[in-house]
This record gives C-alpha cells, sequence and structure tokens, in this order.
C-alpha cells in the first residue's frame, strides 16, 4: 500500500506539534507521562517565585509551580498552584508546602514537607503553607544589630568631632598676642615661686637640722628624768587621798558626823526657814505699827497699848 505524501505530512506534522508539547511541558518540569497532582498553597506574599519555580522533595525536583495568582476574595493573599509530578511517592495530606531560597540571589521554590497522616494528597487540595527564613534574610537581621551600632557610633564619632572642632577653635581664639604674653608672665611668676620655694625648703632644713632637732633631744632628756621620778608612789598616794574622800563623803551621806547630819536632818533648815518668817512678820509688823517698839527704845515706861 503506497502511503501518499501528504498523509506522510500530516504524521510528521502530528509528531512535531506533540514533540513541541512535551518539550515545553519538560521545560516547565512537567512530565507528561506520569501522573500529577495538582494541590494549591496561599501565601501573604510570594518575594521571588515565579511560575516554573521547583518543587523540592527531600532535596529531589518533583514538579513545578504551574500558576500563581491573587485570592478572589481580594485580601491580597497569593494562591499557588502546584503540580506534583512524583508518581512514585506517597504523598500525605497534611504535608506542609514552604516557601524555601535556593540561593543568595533570592530565587525562590516550594520545598514540600511530607506529613505523617494516613490520607492520600488529592488534586484540588490545599497545602499549609510556611515560610523558611533566607540566608540573606538571617543574615540581614543578624547584621541589623551591628547596623544599628554602627550607625550610633558614627554619631557619636561626628559629635565628638564637632565638639572637638569647635574646642580647637576655641583654643585658637584664645591664644592672642595678649594672652601669649599673659601667659609668658604667668610662667615666669611660677619660676620665681618655685625658686622661692627651693630657697625655702633649704631654709627648713637648715632649721630643723641645728635648732629643732637638739631641742627635741632635750625634750627627750626630759621625759628620761620624769620617767626616773617615783611616779608609781605619787600615784599610789594621790589614790589613797582620794580613797579617804570617797570615805568622808559616804559617811557624809549617812549622816555621821556634825556635817553628815546638818545635810541629812531636816529639823535644821525646818528651824532656820521657821525663824525666816518670824523675821518677815516682825520687820513687818515694825513697819506698819512702830508706835509699838517706840517703848522699848524709851527711857521712861510706856504702856502697851493695842492698837486697832
Amino acid at each position: 500500500m503506497k502511503i501518499s505524501k501528504e498523509v506522510k505530512v500530516g504524521f510528521v506534522s502530528i509528531f512535531a506539534i506533540a514533540m513541541l508539547v512535551w518539550g515545553i511541558n519538560y521545560l516547565k518540569g512537567t512530565n507528561l507521562f506520569f501522573k500529577s497532582t495538582s494541590v494549591y498553597a496561599i501565601y501573604p506574599k510570594v518575594p521571588g517565585l515565579a511560575v516554573s519555580s521547583p518543587i523540592i522533595i527531600n532535596g529531589v525536583h518533583s514538579g513545578v509551580v504551574d500558576d500563581i495568582y491573587f485570592h478572589p476574595d481580594k485580601s491580597s493573599r497569593v494562591i499557588v498552584k502546584l503540580n506534583i509530578s512524583e508518581g512514585g511517592l506517597r504523598l500525605p495530606k497534611n504535608s506542609i508546602a514552604e516557601l524555601i531560597s535556593t540561593d543568595f540571589m533570592g530565587s525562590k521554590a516550594i520545598g514540600l514537607k511530607l506529613g505523617n497522616s494516613s490520607e492520600d494528597l488529592e488534586s484540588g487540595d490545599t497545602l499549609k503553607s510556611e515560610f523558611e527564613v533566607s540566608m540573606l534574610e538571617d543574615f540581614s537581621e543578624q547584621m541589623l544589630p551591628i547596623k544599628d551600632k554602627a550607625e550610633s557610633l558614627m554619631m557619636t564619632m561626628d559629635t565628638a568631632v564637632i565638639k572637638l572642632t569647635t574646642t580647637l577653635e576655641n583654643i585658637n581664639g584664645m591664644f592672642t598676642n595678649q594672652n601669649k604674653r599673659n601667659l609668658s608672665l604667668a610662667l615666669a611668676n611660677l619660676k620665681t615661686t618655685l625658686e622661692g620655694f627651693e630657697d625655702l625648703s633649704k631654709s627648713l632644713n637648715y632649721t630643723v637640722k641645728n635648732k629643732v632637732n637638739p631641742t627635741m633631744d632635750k625634750f627627750g632628756n626630759l621625759a628620761d628624768s620624769l620617767k626616773a621620778l617615783e611616779i608609781n608612789e605619787t600615784l599610789t598616794a594621790a589614790q589613797s587621798a582620794l580613797n579617804n574622800m570617797s570615805a568622808v563623803m559616804d559617811k557624809m551621806n549617812k549622816g555621821e558626823g556634825t556635817m553628815g547630819k546638818l545635810m541629812n536632818n531636816d529639823s535644821l533648815y525646818n528651824n532656820l526657814n521657821g525663824a525666816t518668817l518670824q523675821m518677815e512678820e516682825l520687820l513687818e509688823d515694825i513697819k506698819l505699827h512702830p508706835k509699838r517698839y517706840f517703848r522699848i527704845l524709851s527711857r521712861k515706861e510706856i504702856p502697851y497699848k493695842k492698837e486697832d
């Protein structure tokens, strides 16, 4: 049977189209000869993730990202459609789709962490999503405190430089010609004062050596002489006198002897007090009735007359 050229061209065209479709999907990471599972994951944002980004399971390329679009609820969340083409692997329903980094340039992929559920993942399911901190982000977070400290140090250094510049300017302003002359005079006076102190020091050394030291030697000899006196006997005699005085005071406190009776007996005080009162009454009576006492001073006998 002879095949016409038109049929041959049709077969070649169909084969070429099939190979083109297979090649395009192969480049995307989709293997048309294996059954694939399409699932979804929802993220608040997907920086660095693109369509055809790989899906990695335990380090093995196991599918691609098939589509990325916003959530229809207009919440700005992002839905990622995952096309998992790993046919020889059981996918538990509680697996987690983690957004991971693949290099330092910020390229992203989906790392599928298999769960332990007894139910298998089916097409149309929505996986739980997570973020993995990229190495660059982790490095940035660790460098952020150092960056803040470096900025604070730079600001402190700037302030210190400004203050130092101001201080130097003030110092330069202080060193005018008049101030320089005053400083020279002050240094000259200081030199003169130091020379005077040196002369005074020499004079004090001479005085101490020739006058103070002999005087101190005399005081030492006097102390030795006092030490040679019978100080103990003198102190013993003084102690005995104090003991006798203490015994006398004890007797006086107990009312023994004339002084003790005077100090401790109230009769003398009462008698003196009574006599004082009578004396006051007598003087008051003389002041009020002086005529009563004329008969005492008169040589004639004047009879006593009681006054009203």
